[in-house]
């Protein structure tokens, strides 16, 4: 029993012994740094929003970052009003609807249908186009801006619905 305990004993420095001495050294040295990875962002439920989400990164082997944001798409919008509107029947508000963007002003033009104005439509929205001289009478569009209301602004946090203003 003696013999035992002793070579237990033993076997027990011994292994402190190495384990102590055991030394782990980590070599970094041809390693790549570190990567910086964009934020994945939802954009709810569905694809049907017309919200487009941007994010970035950008590493070195010191500093890395990474950001990412939603951004309103105002076209897609335009588009989904008008769509809603001649569903429901209404073909003119469903077309003014598009003419707030100057490539569809001057495609209908083109076409010899000008965008409604005052609830008028065909002949009588082209004269009333001339009236207030926005376009000639060649349909040349002479100045759009007293008709479009462009907004180059750069979006607030309010122009997110369902979220909080503060």
């Amino acid at each position: 029993m003696r013999i035992v305990l002793s070579t237990l004993i033993a076997l027990i420095c011994v292994t402190t012994v190495i384990a102590a001495d055991s030394t782990s050294n980590i070599n970094y040295k041809n390693q790549p740094p570190s990567t910086a990875m964009s934020p994945g962002l939802s954009i709810g439920s569905g694809n049907d929003v017309c919200i487009v989400v941007r994010s970035g990164a950008i590493g070195t082997s010191l500093f890395n970052a990474s950001a990412g944001i939603h951004v309103r798409d105002k076209v897609c919008e335009r588009i989904k009003l008008s769509r809603s509107l001649a569903q429901l029947g209404l073909k003119v508000s469903a077309t003014s609807i598009l003419c707030q963007d100057p490539r569809v002003i001057t495609a209908m033009l083109a076409a010899g249908s000008p965008c409604p104005i005052d609830g008028l439509v065909g002949k009588a929205a082209k004269d009333k186009y001339i009236e207030l001289g926005i376009i000639d009478d060649k349909n040349n569009i002479v100045d759009l801006s007293s008709v479009l209301p462009i907004n180059v602004s750069k979006p607030s946090r309010n122009d997110y619905f369902g979220q909080p203003t503060n």
